[in-house]
């Protein structure tokens, strides 16, 4: 999947532009996929492994993943936001495979997709993509769009070496 180009496709954009900041961060890696999404689907411990942008995550309801399951995370998303509390809504899902969900709230359109692509029995590929639509955004995006790609880095390389020691175990 092209997770850039889905998560256009759902906010209801054809192509960036200057209202736009896609964040993207890709690693393949030698673990089996599905020992790489059973540390993901653990909610509560994004905040250990996702340094510094969760800074805690909570179910809404009823957890679990599965479409229309809703969790609140807690973000750090930096000079000028700070923090800031984000309620999401699971709008897709293939169950060891990627999740997504989007919204428009406050001027602000967002996708977020993280995928898991199989790439052999002991290799995946991660993907880890959110794209931000809207004026406000594009008046952040020369401040902000670093350092979120930054993050969204350092979530995929935590969460590698967070799936890394439970096989070493």
């Amino acid at each position: 999947m092209n997770t850039i180009q889905y998560a256009l496709q759902k906010i209801g954009i054809k192509r960036p532009t200057w209202k736009t900041i896609v964040v993207s961060a890709s690693k393949e890696v030698a673990l089996p996929r599905q020992q790489l999404w059973d540390v993901w689907a653990k909610l509560e411990d994004w905040p250990e492994w996702s340094f510094p942008l969760h800074v805690s995550t909570r179910w809404i309801g009823e957890p679990g993943w599965r479409v229309g399951s809703v969790f609140e995370q807690l973000l750090n998303l930096g000079f000028p936001l700070g923090r800031t509390v984000s309620p999401e809504t699971v709008g897709a899902m293939v169950d060891g495979e990627s999740i997504s969900w989007w919204k428009d709230a406050k001027g602000i359109k967002s996708c977020h997709v993280w995928e898991f692509a199989a790439l052999s029995p002991d290799r995946t590929q991660i993907t880890n993509t959110e794209v931000f639509h809207g004026a406000s955004i594009g008046l952040l995006k020369l401040v902000a769009a670093r350092s979120w790609q930054r993050m969204f880095e350092a979530s995929v390389a935590g969460l590698i070496q967070r799936a890394q020691m439970g096989k070493q175990v």
